[in-house]
This record gives C-alpha cells, structure tokens and sequence, in this order.
C-alpha cells in the first residue's frame, strides 16, 4: 500500500509517497516537470518484494513548494542533502532531473550515507542539437513571447497530454490516464509552459560541460531507454565511460522514463543492486 503524507525538508514543504518494508531505504527522485506519482508503479513492486522507498516532489514540482528565485541547481541539492540527514543511509534512484541530482548528492556524501546511486535516462551528458541549443543563451524573450501567447487552456492542456505520451514514453506503450492528469497539472496554461521552458534553459546552463570532476564512491548502475526521443542512449553510455567502476543497463523499445514503461524490471533491477558479488567492473547489458 502506498501512503501519501507531507514533509519539510531544507525549508521546503513536499508531498511524499512511501511503502514500508526492510532493507536500505530507497529514495526515488522523478525528472523535470514531473512528480513523485511517476514512481507509483515502482513502489507497488517494491512495496510487493517488502522494501522499504519513498519518492518526493522536488522544488517546484508536483505538489511541493515554489523554488526561491535564483539557480536551480543548488536548491535541489540543498532539498535532498535534508533528506539524506534526516533519513540516511539511502538508496538513491533518479530519472532524468533527479538523477542527476542524485550523482551529485552522492558525490557529496563519499561517507556512506549514500548507499548506492540507480541512474535512469540521466540528461546532463547529452549532446544533440537540442542540447547545444539550450545552452547558448537564456532566451528571455522567446519565453515571454511564449507565455504571451492566447492559445486557449484546453487547447494546451490536449497539447500537453500529447506530447507526454509521445516523448516520455516509449514507442507503443500506452499512457497512463492519471500519470497524463499529473502532467497536466504540471503544465496547465501557457505562462506554465514558458516557465518550465526557461527553467529548462536554466538548468542545462547551469552545467555546461555535463558533470564537472564527478568521483564517486559507492557502487553506480546507469539504466538508459534506447528509444529515449529527449536524451539518447549515448548520454548514458558517455556516463558510463565517466564512471568506468559503473555499471550499465540499456533498456530497449524504453522511452525517456524507464518506471512508467517497464516499473517492474525497474524494480527488479533495484532489489538486485548492488550484488553482494558485485566488484562494479562496469559490466554492459
């Protein structure tokens, strides 16, 4: 069963989805624009296999509080740097957005309060146009000229639904009903669109040259969709060159976010990891 509650951490208060169980517990961060119910069909698995995890909403997204004005980056860290002393040691596992929070926190804890770090589709190392694109400048005006824009709310709110389905999930998997009403709500009017455009531009700024002196301790899996349409299967496999203690896991006919199209080889591959034989010689699947 999952149980939904609230908490404040960093100052922050947020939305959190947990099942109780045994073992280490894992921490599932969700990606940009979306929310912890991205994770509701993982925590059903876990919470069957009788492991203890919780997801979040992070800092502006899903139910949580506003961010405060200024970078983003920091603001993610400082949120989960809370969770991890309130609630450490941690699994810790992230799609998109919160994965690469995740390699960030556990680098910044080498001494065991980060247990393990689980990537899925992590973005920072994505080099496409788009990519390159995004980094070049902050586009003020384009994005103001966005939310300007009288395009009618039910008109944008189809649009949304669209292209969640066609760009988070993999080819042929059919989008769940709730997860669309969430994304949604993420994104219902088109001032939310400009600022989740501009939010956007402001992260991969933010990082220019993906991860910076990245040196992590604990073992690393890297998962990557190979039908990912945001970030290619190259940007995780280019992880994996940077980690080369990692391991690494390409999912195919997989879209952008592993946990919606295949929850239960997510968690059959997290109540898997790290193996007590494991020696993190960077094995590919």
């Amino acid at each position: 069963m999952i149980t939904e509650t609230t908490a404040r951490y960093n100052d922050v208060g947020t939305r959190v989805l947990s099942v109780s169980g045994t073992g280490t517990p894992i921490l599932l961060l969700h990606g940009y624009a979306d929310s912890a119910d991205t994770w509701r069909g993982v925590l059903a698995g876990l919470a069957a296999a009788g492991r203890t995890a919780f997801a979040v909403d992070l800092p502006g997204f899903g139910l949580a509080d506003q961010r405060a004005p200024g970078p983003l980056t920091p603001q993610f860290d400082a949120f989960v740097d809370a969770i991890i002393a309130e609630h450490g040691p941690l699994t810790l596992v992230g799609n998109s957005l919160g994965a690469a929070t995740a390699l960030h926190a556990a680098a910044r804890h080498p001494s065991g309060a980060v247990t393990a770090v689980v990537t899925l589709d992590e973005p920072l190392l994505a080099r496409h146009w788009l990519a390159r694109v995004g980094r070049l400048r902050e586009y003020r005006r384009f994005f103001r000229l966005v939310g300007s824009l009288p395009i009618p709310t039910a008109l944008v709110r189809w649009a949304v639904r669209r292209a969640v389905a066609l760009f988070v999930y993999g080819p042929g998997v059919v989008a769940d009903r709730e997860f669309l009403t969430s994304a949604v709500r993420s994104v219902p009017d088109m001032a939310a669109v400009a600022a989740r455009g501009r939010d956007a531009v402001r992260y991969a700024r933010e990082h220019p040259s993906g991860h910076t002196d990245l040196v992590l301790t604990c073992p690393v899996l890297i998962v990557h969709g190979t039908e990912d349409r945001i970030i290619p299967v190259s940007a995780g496999r280019a992880l994996h060159a940077l980690l080369p203690d990692s391991e690494f896991v390409a999912l195919p006919g997989v879209g952008h976010c592993p946990q919606l199209d295949v929850p239960d080889e997510i968690c059959r591959l997290l109540l898997g990891f790290p193996r007590s034989d494991s020696k993190q010689t960077g094995v590919a699947s």
